[in-house]
């Protein structure tokens, strides 16, 4: 895979510069027709005809490469060796032109020779060193076929006059062998230290390369590791733990599948909990027994195992539905807990030898922090499940209590109403005053109900509740007691109010709960109720009053189930200290959250924030804070 990585850089380097040599070629006739003129200008005599012949093939032959470098782009299916031919045809056709240049200014005389070291180096950049020397043999033998062709008459030489006085060595043999020796020690000293410096370039960007790749990789599985830390601090339920880690070990890991197997509470049996791409018939059903299983008992023990050759049946107790998959390797840690194993993690590749002992080491870390996550949701599940049922046997005992606690405030009202006799005062009183201890524990135990109710795992009703209408209907059923008390009500709604969404009732509750405590611990004054827009896609509910309000000491307590103030319970001593618990579970369920700011003898103002209809819902459970 590493080979094939770099071959792709080079590759890719390849192409760019053979791109960019098509670009610079273009300005080669241009410089080819510039030179011609000012040499001429200051005095040199040549052929200048042919030369600006061969600046305008230059510029031919360019053109048809620019058509044939999008065929390259977009056509070719074997898009590198395409490449390759491409440079080759470039290099070749620029030797053509050389040699032509080469020819029409001098032959072995020519003052172009040694352009040629400038087309070494572009081919050593460009191709293997190989070609680079042969491209500097291809100079060095051209340049000596011209010399020899030209000294024997059998090609018209062309002389370079400046001044009139010739530049010619085409009659002067050992000049000639010199500087055609000296030429070919440069073209392949050029290809030498061009390809020796191209060589550890390579090297060293294939090396970067590779380094860049493994912090890629660091920084994958690292990521991968922190998500699953914030799973175990976010992830309550087990299928929200082991859906998304199992998809993100899956991607990180490069592998094709994924395995999370949970040992019962027997031991005897390995079960699947969550799987990622494996084979059908190994489905979450499947179990493993241990006693069948030599390699799930050895990683039960707390041996990781790591195999290239997933046909060794004796150890695999589905060893043939893995191999009619294609996967060949397989990697199994434990999933251990204080010194406690309660499953393994297993990795599955297509790729034989695949695993690699870094491979072990991070499946393992993995492995420690998802056997955390797994023990927590665990731990919540079980808590969950006493709370279920502590609510069952709340709700259960409070509708056992409510049926005869009715029956008695009927029979309470029959007495009362004189259809038993007549009553003294003395008695009446002390009627009165069973009665109402009796509708205080009535209440007490609807509260109860609406408590369990709240906190059961049932969905509660949505829908767009309009606040407006809600402040109405607040408004209307408590005006006429704080009148009797001689309070002053107020209830403001601010105009173009958004909806909530939520349950009408359970709100209708929270705020009856705010109001119906203001009026209660206020012994004059005023209460006051605002609603208006909050902070981003919230409403803010404000329940004010000028009360009794809350000790200092007392006011950490204040949303416990059952508990009542000091100051509270010396007004009214009769209370069950579920309201405002119930006001904060209702909050928390609509994704909102309520505060308190209070000072003993001053008043209590409680603040209730809650998200629209716009904003997305949260902590749809009923744990909101």
């Amino acid at each position: 895979m590493e080979r094939v990585h770099s071959r792709q850089i080079v590759f890719h380097e390849l192409r760019k510069r053979t791109i960019w040599f098509i670009r610079l070629r273009w300005w080669v006739p241009p410089a080819i027709g510039i030179g011609v003129f000012t040499a001429h200008a200051i005095g040199f005599e040549f052929n200048i005809l042919a030369l600006l012949l061969v600046a305008v093939f230059i510029l031919l032959y360019n053109g048809v490469f620019q058509l044939i470098r999008h065929r390259v782009d977009k056509n070719y299916e074997d898009r590198e060796e395409a490449v390759r031919r491409f440079t080759h045809y470039q290099v070749v056709m620029d030797y053509a032109a050389m040699f032509l240049l080469v020819h029409f200014t001098g032959g072995a005389a020519s003052p172009l020779i040694f352009f040629f070291i400038f087309h070494i180096i572009f081919a050593s950049i460009l191709l293997s060193p190989l070609w680079a020397y042969a491209f500097a043999g291809i100079s060095s033998a051209g340049m000596v076929l011209i010399a020899t062709v030209e000294y024997h008459g059998w090609l018209p030489h062309h002389s370079i006059l400046f001044n009139n006085v010739a530049i010619d060595l085409s009659s002067r043999p050992a000049h000639i062998f010199v500087e055609l020796l000296f030429f070919t020690a440069s073209v392949f000293i050029a290809a030498f230290t061009t390809a020796a410096i191209i060589r550890q370039l390579r090297l060293r960007i294939m090396a970067l390369d590779r380094s860049s790749a493994s912090v890629v990789e660091l920084n994958e599985k690292l990521s991968a590791l922190y998500h699953m830390i914030h799973a175990i601090g976010s992830k309550q339920r087990l299928t929200q733990v082991l859906e998304p880690v199992c998809k993100n070990l899956t991607r990180v890991m490069d592998v094709k599948a994924l395995s999370v197997k949970l040992l019962s509470e027997n031991g005897k049996l390995l079960k699947y909990a969550a799987t990622c791409s494996l084979p059908e018939n190994l489905s979450l059903n499947n179990s493993i027994i241990l006693e069948k299983s030599p390699l799930n008992r050895r990683i039960i023990n707390g041996e990781p195992f790591v195999t290239g050759n997933i046909s060794q049946q004796e150890m695999f107790q589905f060893g043939e539905d893995l191999q009619t998959a294609g996967l060949k390797s397989v990697l199994f840690v434990p999933l251990n807990v204080e010194g406690k194993v309660i499953g393994i993690l297993g990795g599955y590749c297509v790729e034989a030898d695949r695993f690699s002992q870094d491979d072990v080491d991070f499946f393992q870390q993995a492995a420690d922090l998802l056997a955390i996550a797994i023990q927590n949701a665990r731990a919540y599940e079980s808590i969950k499940k006493l709370e279920e049922e502590r609510n069952r046997f709340m709700m259960r005992v409070a509708h056992n209590l409510r049926a005869p606690l009715n029956a008695a405030l009927s029979i309470l009202n029959v007495v009362r109403d004189g259809y038993m006799g007549d009553l003294n005062e003395e008695q009446s009183e002390y009627l009165r005053r069973v009665d109402r201890r009796a509708r205080s524990m009535r209440s007490m135990i609807n509260e109860l109900i609406t408590l369990a109710g709240n906190q059961s795992e049932k969905r509660m009703e949505s829908k767009a509740v309009d606040m407006k209408n809600l402040a109405g209907r607040i408004q209307r059923s408590f005006q006429h007691d704080a009148a009797n008390k001689g309070l002053e009500y107020h209830v403001s709604v601010a105009d173009e109010l958004p909806d909530v969404l939520g349950d009408d009732e359970m709100l209708e509750q929270m705020l009856e709960n705010l109001v119906s405590n203001a009026i209660k611990y206020t012994l004059e004054g005023s209460i006051r109720i605002d609603i208006a827009r909050h902070s981003g896609e919230n409403i803010k509910i404000e329940v004010s009053d000028t009360g009794i309000g809350v000790p200092e000491k007392e006011i950490s307590s204040l949303f416990s189930h059952f508990f009542r103030a000091q100051n509270a319970r010396a007004i009214e001593a009769i209370g069950n200290g579920l309201g405002l618990a119930i006001v904060k579970d209702i909050a928390g369920k609509h994704g909102g959250n309520v505060r308190v700011e209070t000072e003993e003898g001053k008043g209590t103002k409680f603040i209730v924030t809650l998200p629209t209809g716009k904003a997305d819902r949260k902590n749809e459970s009923g744990n909101g804070q």
